[in-house]
């Protein structure tokens, strides 16, 4: 399939399948799915513009949803932590191919400076969380409440700590 999207080759019914899973997967669209296997083969420094945009695009359109609709709000804050976390890798220059929720923590405790570890796994399990609930909506309003609160916390903590590796990176050069 990565093939046939990097020479721009028709997909087939198993193909467009596989993409809608890889989206669920990682609360992105299909189409920015399709991006990430289409250009993220080469040097992932220039892939920082890009998940820095997916990031912040996921993250804004989470805060708009909050009120209206708290589902479609947890799975976009779900897609800017797995965005962030894919920033975090370019930033670092680490290929980092795909999203299960295993290479996500690994990625982390191979990659994430010490001091910041367990921001990043907090991140991750609550952010989890939200993406879960997506699927299942099993949580009240006040649980929920609860659970998007620690997340946007724990977010924007650590999106100071990537912004911070970004001006280093920029720094650098």
């Amino acid at each position: 399939m990565v093939w046939k999207l990097v020479e721009e080759k028709p997909l087939d019914e198993a193909d467009e399948a596989n993409l809608r899973e890889l989206a669920w997967a990682t609360g992105w669209s299909v189409d920015d799915v399709v991006d990430d296997l289409r250009n993220g083969w080469g040097d992932p420094l220039g892939r920082v513009d890009r998940y820095r945009e997916m990031f912040e695009r996921y993250y804004r359109e989470a805060l708009e949803l909050v009120d209206r609709d708290a589902r479609q709000a947890a799975e976009k804050l779900w897609g800017a932590v797995t965005a962030l976390v894919k920033l975090h890798a370019s930033l670092k220059r680490v290929f980092f191919a795909w999203w299960d929720h295993g290479k996500l923590y690994n990625y982390v405790t191979h990659n994430v400076e010490e001091e910041h570890r367990e921001l990043f796994y907090h991140l991750l399990m609550t952010g989890r969380e939200l993406h879960r609930y997506f699927y299942e909506g099993d949580l009240d309003r006040d649980t929920f409440i609860n659970f998007w609160n620690k997340a946007v916390k724990l977010l924007e903590e650590a999106k100071e700590v990537v912004y911070r590796l970004s001006a280093k990176a920029v720094q650098k050069e």
